[in-house]
């Protein structure tokens, strides 16, 4: 981690069912503590609809973030715990206001089916 960051540098490799796997443990300095998602991982990233209109807007703008988010929805850290520090994260990632919201809500909504899966 930079002195700077919060997040350390995330380094994956993309798979042969089209996710990603990291390489390298990514480490998040959270408000609440530590979160270390490690090497091995494997996640889709920051899935967004491929609406176009939707997709432009959002594919791409959250990806540390989606990525400590999917850890911990797989670890069943609490689906609420999870929300909140996706949405502290992004702020961290530094994703624009106007961006940041419409995502948190999206993923809040939509999230509890893919949650209640993994638990």
């Amino acid at each position: 981690m930079t002195r700077h960051s919060k997040f350390s540098r995330l380094l994956n490799e993309y798979t042969k069912d089209k996710r990603f796997k990291l390489l390298h443990p990514l480490r998040y300095r959270a408000s609440t503590g530590r979160v270390v998602v490690p090497e091995g991982f494997v996640t889709d990233m920051d899935s967004v609809p491929r609406i176009p209109l939707v997709y432009a807007m959002f594919k791409g703008r959250a990806v540390k973030a989606a990525v400590i988010h999917d850890y911990l929805y797989s670890i069943q850290a609490g689906k609420s715990y999870a929300d909140s520090v996706f949405l502290e994260a992004m702020k961290d990632e530094r994703v624009a206001w106007y961006l940041r919201y419409p995502i948190y809500w999206a993923v809040v909504a939509a999230g509890r089916s893919s949650y209640n899966k993994r638990a």
